[in-house]
């Protein structure tokens, strides 16, 4: 015994009381069977925050693409819960925002330490029990806050044209066992700065066209309310037809995402003597835009004016 050291007779103290606790093997399971469901619901609020946040990036009017909510939701997978809150404290009540705050907490407690600070307590039912009720605490509280983020984002689904129409029916394909969700479009983020030396027609299922650019590493962008984004096109068609207003001024070094007065109503330089004007339409979600070369007056104030204003 002398020669024990403090861990070889701590080891012994926890040998000793778990031969003699009441627990059983069921016992010890529904800790896990906790743990897991705490987590699984922290990481149900954490995707349900990651859909606001898209959602709050999107323009209330106005077009919207399929890639750029892609693009959103790709930023929001890659941020922590923490960093979440972040972005979205201006747009959370405060109340809601300190609750969420504990819920982050909590959350990080059970990811990185609840094993560690509470491992002590499993040799004894009683120990079992308030591992347990912990556990069912914080589920609860990550449960209604997903629920309360939830009632927000109904009603801005439709900011990127969701139905109740399309949840019966992917919650249907699930069942079903098929694959409900395509992956997101893995094109890499637009860089400060690109090099454009291709701009093409591309038609579209509506019969008219869009412009598409096609920068030195061959990737494929289009307009989007920032500037260029994700293109919905993989690569050229032979039968595109290249936008002949870029003659003389390709390759041109640009920056994709320029500052922006308002969603789609954005200049971006193309050299020192051309600017591509993107500016709202008289229509509901029209979307114009003018090659200016040096010398020609801008879009006048009507037709620079958006309609979703």
């Amino acid at each position: 015994m002398e020669n024990e050291s403090v861990f070889d007779q701590l080891h012994a103290l926890i040998d000793e009381e778990f031969e003699a606790s009441e627990p059983t093997s069921d016992d010890f399971k529904e800790v896990y069977a906790q743990f897991g469901l705490a987590y699984y619901a922290a990481e149900v609020l954490h995707r349900g925050l990651c859909n606001l946040y898209c959602a709050s990036q999107v323009p209330p009017t106005g077009p919207v693409t399929r890639h750029r909510v892609e693009e959103h939701l790709r930023i929001a997978f890659e941020m922590t819960l923490g960093q979440l809150l972040t972005r979205l404290q201006p747009t959370l009540s405060q109340p809601l925002f300190e609750r969420l705050s504990v819920a982050l907490e909590r959350r990080n407690f059970i990811a990185h330490h609840f094993w560690y600070e509470r491992i002590h307590l499993m040799p004894r039912m009683s120990g079992l029990d308030a591992m347990v009720a912990e556990l069912t605490q914080d589920t609860e509280l990550f449960r209604e806050l997903d629920a309360e983020i939830e009632k927000i984002m109904e009603p801005l689904h439709a900011r990127v044209g969701l139905t109740p129409d399309h949840f019966v029916k992917a919650l249907d394909d699930i069942r079903s066992g098929a694959d409900a969700l395509d992956p997101l479009h893995q094109q890499r983020m637009p860089r400060k700065q690109e090099t454009v030396v291709h701009v093409y027609n591309a038609p579209t299922a509506l019969g008219n066209t869009v412009i598409v650019f096609q920068t030195e590493d061959g990737l494929l962008w289009q307009l989007c309310d920032g500037g260029l984004g994700w293109a919905s096109y993989e690569q050229v068609d032979p039968s595109w037809q290249a936008v002949r207003k870029f003659d003389g001024l390709l390759p041109a070094r640009i920056n994709p995402r320029p500052k922006t007065s308002a969603p789609w109503n954005f200049e971006i330089p193309f050299g020192p003597h051309a600017t591509l004007a993107v500016y709202p339409g008289k229509q509901p979600g029209q979307v114009l835009y003018r090659l200016r070369t040096q010398g020609q007056a801008a879009p006048d104030a009507k037709k620079r004016k958006s309609p979703h204003a």
